[in-house]
């Protein structure tokens, strides 16, 4: 049975410079390396995002073109998610720094998006989500019960890298 997503991992042609893009980009805390190996363990939106360099025997390559979210030659991932309260004020900051934004933020109803390149090849989708009225009302307490991952997965993490 599955309980979890555990963790997202990303070969780095530089980790360093990978990990302090998600650090700076989107607020992800560093967690540690976890013993005996080269992962780097960040936590973002409440899950693991562990980088590390390419295995003895890989190399990384150029990355296609990107489509629609997605390059235009890959292996089946199109991009991951991660869900933000302020879209217009994510997309200034990230333009601001330097990230490559797509297109202008679209989508309308329930759900507007815009995709952003990350370092390494990866495409990351900015989620803005506009609830209907009666959802708004339980939306405290999603923030609440994803507020608690994060917390549990932090302490989870502590313990882990000590």
């Amino acid at each position: 049975m599955i309980t979890a997503l555990d963790h997202i991992h990303i070969y780095a042609r530089d980790p360093e410079h990978t990990l302090a893009f998600y650090q700076d980009a989107f607020g992800a805390e560093r967690l540690g390396v976890l013993p005996g190996s080269n992962n780097h363990f960040l936590l973002l939106g409440g899950q693991f995002l562990v980088v590390s360099e390419f295995p003895d025997g890989m190399r990384p390559a150029e990355p296609a073109a990107v489509g629609d979210g997605a390059r235009h030659v890959g292996f089946g991932v199109a991009h991951f998610g991660l869900q933000t309260s302020d879209l217009a004020a994510t997309v200034r900051r990230l333009r601001d720094r330097g990230v490559h934004v797509h297109s202008e933020p679209r989508g309308d109803g329930a759900v507007r998006y815009v995709y952003v390149s990350a370092p390494d090849g990866v495409i990351v989708e900015l989620v803005e989500l506009h609830l209907p009225a009666r959802l708004q009302r339980i939306k405290p307490l999603f923030d609440l019960y994803n507020r608690g991952i994060h917390a549990s997965k932090r302490l989870f993490a502590r313990r882990l890298f000590r």
